[in-house]
């Protein structure tokens, strides 16, 4: 437990102090010179209006998931295909993320502090993890799942339904760039939590090792790729490259053993090659392949080849330690992912490392007697120091709002399984005919409703901290559903009290209303949502059911002239409105008779 008395390299005081790194300075520049270019693509946006798509791999689920072809697929396609040849290059010189991870590495450097890695066996399998959820899951669940899912399990397959996939499209520009991005309130926190605190505990690339998605997929790739760090007979192991390397590889060791940088941890940021005092490091593409180096080094230890010994543990846990991390880890993900529709991924797994590494080190706590996190002493000579109890506090607090975060997600997962199997339509709910009591769909909305209620902010009888913005919205639909019209009433106005531009809110009121007989207060509903969406046709065609409701039969006709210019081929309203012309013109003529016949009995007197 005790970071600063474990050695991680060589040592080195035959071969004199360590060279600065000349390729530190060079990525510095790529780096800066990549935010540079996001900024511009940025500021194009705003001053345009559209632009490129986000250059973003994480895009590519939407390729995966709706067929959109976006900058952000090719360019991910293109960094694989890449690595393939290269090996990680993109990571180490391309990567915005590692670009705030060696800056946090840098201030902490600054401050004293010099992070040193954590080093997990399971952890190691969290990218991969992440990358088959993100890339392959969703395409897995519609092709395969999905379909046997309904075969073999009805009543479960709700469970695994997907959209149908539409085909590929164009999606190269955008209007609404901004649109899969987190805003400030959450960007600022992800870049202390993913940066400084992650950096602190577990390294300079603790993100890039334990949490990346990406890296999930440029490691395997990265096996077959002809292009590594290789070594030259001039090699005499001082293991400067090791102390240099911000990756989390033992770079004289790899060499020692395969004669070549095999660990795909290995982000090519050259810092090792640059600093050997013997030149013996370079990348090169000549040299035996990474599969016969590690036959190699494997006939060698067969044989019983002398080794030199290892510098310090590799691991960090005993195998009771790793699986004990892994539960804490899914347990924290599970919680925090997707928090109150606001923790992104990313943010959720940074996050989920922090709150393991703190429980790791609480364990340590309780077991060994020399604990500390980097330089900063947690407990002494078997006695906890101030900072120690501070620590315990904190993650105390973090673990109670774990727990805590994890009944709200539960809440709503059970919820998401029970709503799905809540089928009816909008034509019939808005139509007044709702699920009859006692059967499936009635107790299924009314579950769903209960635990949605659950899953809602304290404010509104639920256990979160914070409301969900779609909650208020699925507990108006299943309100309807058992005919709580009085109750749906009540969440759509909620929702509107707090974003009152939400039109699919205000329509929903409106209708409502309109089911209540209340035709005014429905008709001053959509006149609101129209004022915020003029060329929505559906609003007007629905305007104009409030007024035929009203007898305000020429109101509804200019309403319906509106929505037949704004949707030509609407065929329902076009019949709509022949019938109300039809209407008007058989209530004129009866009008006018009436009058003659006032006007003959006026004159007959």
């Amino acid at each position: 437990m005790d970071d600063d008395v474990r050695p991680l390299t060589p040592d080195t005081k035959h071969c004199g102090p360590v060279r600065r790194s000349k390729s530190g300075p060079k990525r510095a520049l790529v780096l800066g010179a990549v935010h540079i270019v996001i900024l511009a693509h940025v500021t194009h946006w705003l001053l345009r209006g559209k632009t490129l798509s986000p250059v973003e791999p994480s895009e590519s689920m939407r390729t995966l998931e709706l067929g959109e072809v976006n900058a952000g697929a090719i360019f991910f396609a293109l960094a694989i295909l890449s690595t393939v040849i290269f090996g990680r290059f993109f990571c180490g010189w391309g990567c915005h993320v590692v670009a705030l991870q060696d800056l946090c590495a840098w201030l902490l450097k600054k401050m004293g502090v010099k992070p040193r890695p954590f080093r997990s066996r399971l952890l190691l399998w969290v990218p991969a993890l992440l990358a088959f959820s993100m890339f392959a899951w969703p395409t897995l669940k519609r092709v395969v799942v999905g379909p046997a899912a309904r075969a073999l399990l009805p009543q479960a397959a709700a469970a695994f339904s997907s959209p149908p996939f539409p085909g590929f499209t164009n999606e190269l520009q955008t209007e609404h760039f901004w649109a899969t991005f987190p805003g400030v309130l959450v960007a600022v926190p992800f870049l202390l939590v993913c940066g400084f605190a992650v950096v602190l505990f577990l390294g300079s690339k603790g993100f890039c090792t334990y949490g990346c998605p990406y890296g999930g997929i440029f490691v395997p790739v990265d096996r077959f790729a002809p292009g590594r760090i290789r070594v030259s007979d001039a090699c005499n192991g001082c293991g400067h490259c090791t102390t240099v390397c911000t990756s989390n590889v033992r770079v004289h060791e790899e060499v020692r053993d395969f004669k070549m940088v095999v660990d795909p941890g290995c982000m090519k940021c050259m810092d090792c090659v640059s600093v050997c005092p013997n030149d013996a490091l370079s990348f090169g593409f000549k040299g035996p392949s990474r599969a016969a180096a590690l036959k190699t080094a494997g006939a060698a230890a067969a044989k019983g080849a002398a080794r030199k010994p290892t510098a310090g543990r590799r691991w960090d846990l005993s195998w009771p330690e790793e699986i004990g991390v892994a539960a804490v880890f899914g347990l924290a993900l599970f919680s925090f992912r997707g928090l109150y529709a606001v923790v992104p991924l990313l943010f959720a797994v940074g996050i989920a490392l922090c709150v393991t590494y703190l429980a790791w080190t609480v364990w340590g706590m309780s077991r060994v007697p020399e604990v500390a996190i980097q330089r900063l002493r947690l407990k002494a000579a078997g006695r906890r120091t101030a900072w120690g109890g501070a620590v315990l506090a904190l993650t105390a607090l973090i673990a109670a709002m774990t727990l805590h975060s994890a009944a709200v997600q539960l809440a709503r997962k059970a919820t998401d399984l029970l709503d799905r199997r809540v089928m009816p339509s909008n034509a019939d709910i808005f139509a007044g005919r709702t699920a009859e009591p006692g059967t499936p769909v009635r107790r299924d909305a009314e579950a769903a409703a209960a635990w949605y209620r659950r899953a809602d902010s304290r404010e509104a009888g639920g256990w979160g901290l914070g409301e969900v913005g779609t909650i208020p919205m699925r507990r108006a639909w299943l309100a309807l559903v058992v005919g709580d019209h009085a109750g749906a009433e009540t969440q759509l106005r909620r929702v509107l009290a707090r974003r009152p531009n939400e039109v699919g809110a205000r329509d929903g009121l409106a209708r409502v209303l309109l089911l209540y007989g209340r035709a005014d207060e429905a008709i001053h509903e959509w006149e609101e949502a129209i004022r915020v969406q003029p060329t929505n046709a559906a609003l007007h065609r629905s305007l104009a059911d409030a007024y035929i409701a009203a007898g305000r039969t020429n109101d509804a006709i200019d309403e319906l002239v509106i929505a037949t210019n704004l949707a030509p081929g609407d065929a329902a309203s076009h019949a709509a409105l022949a019938r109300l012309r039809e209407q008007a013109a058989r209530e004129r003529i009866e009008a006018e008779r009436r009058a003659r016949e006032n006007q003959d009995e006026h004159n007959h007197e």
